[in-house]
Parts: structure tokens; C-alpha cells; sequence
């Protein structure tokens, strides 16, 4: 259960495919989201990418997040100083007014710490994932 006493932290990462998250507190995960990208946002930079899972986890959990300050752990070191760039994508203008009134910081975590969001997302027949999935049913071999 959540301690609305305690700060929450969101990790995010995007794929070719999906965008997943992980909403945890004091390291121990709450919830989890994971979404795949449709045909048109499949084609759009990593940045985008990105930046789409951290929105999308924030509408997601605002019930959670409003009037809190709360950390945004993600692997893309740019979207580290998101505030502070110049806003020059239709995107970027959205999302811009959907983080007003939230109480964040957004900081760098480098792929390799960041698994759990990872395997979110990730397809399942990624050669990534391979050692995470174990084959129980031999059923099919046998027939």
C-alpha cells in the first residue's frame, strides 16, 4: 500500500514498440503500465518516445501525484533538463501544459539500472528478454 506521507517514483522507458513504467515507493514497485505504440508513433524519435511514457504514466497516476512531489527516473539524459529547453514541437507544447501544477524532477538513470521498466517495455519475443522467459509446458513437444 502506498504511504501518502512518503515521496512515490516513476520509471519510464520506451522501445520501438511500446512505452512502459513503473510507479514504486522506497524501491518497492505499486503499479505498473505498459502500452504499445501505434503504426504513427512507432515512427517518432526516441526523445519522443520518452517523453510520451512519462506523460502518459503522469495521466495515469495523477490521482497519486497531485500535490506531491514526486521523481522521474528515465534513461534518456536529455529529458533531464525538459524544462529548460527551448519548446519547439506541437508535442512538446502539450505536454508542457499537461505537467503544469505537478511537482516533479525528472532524473537520469542509465539503461542498465532501469530493468524493471525495461521488460515493460519490451515485446516479449525481444532477444533481450530471452533469459527472462522460461519455456514450462512441453506439452506442444511431445505432440
Amino acid at each position: 500500500m502506498p504511504n501518502f506521507n512518503d515521496y512515490f517514483t516513476i520509471e519510464t522507458d520506451a522501445s520501438g514498440d511500446e512505452i512502459g513504467a513503473v510507479f514504486s515507493q522506497q524501491g518497492k514497485p505499486i503499479l505498473f503500465m505498459s502500452q504499445a505504440l501505434g503504426v504513427t508513433k512507432k515512427s517518432w524519435s526516441t526523445y519522443t518516445k520518452e517523453m510520451l511514457a512519462i506523460v502518459e504514466a503522469i495521466r495515469l497516476w495523477h490521482s497519486y501525484l497531485m500535490g506531491k512531489k514526486f521523481f522521474i527516473l528515465t534513461n534518456h539524459c536529455s529529458l533531464k533538463y525538459f524544462l529548460e529547453q527551448r519548446v519547439a514541437t506541437p508535442e512538446q507544447q502539450k505536454w508542457v501544459i499537461k505537467l503544469l501544477g505537478y511537482d516533479y524532477e525528472i532524473i537520469y538513470c542509465p539503461g542498465c539500472e532501469n530493468s524493471a521498466t525495461d521488460a515493460l517495455s519490451r515485446r516479449s519475443g525481444s532477444p533481450i528478454l530471452h533469459h527472462l522467459h522460461m519455456l514450462t509446458v512441453t506439452i506442444w513437444d511431445e505432440i
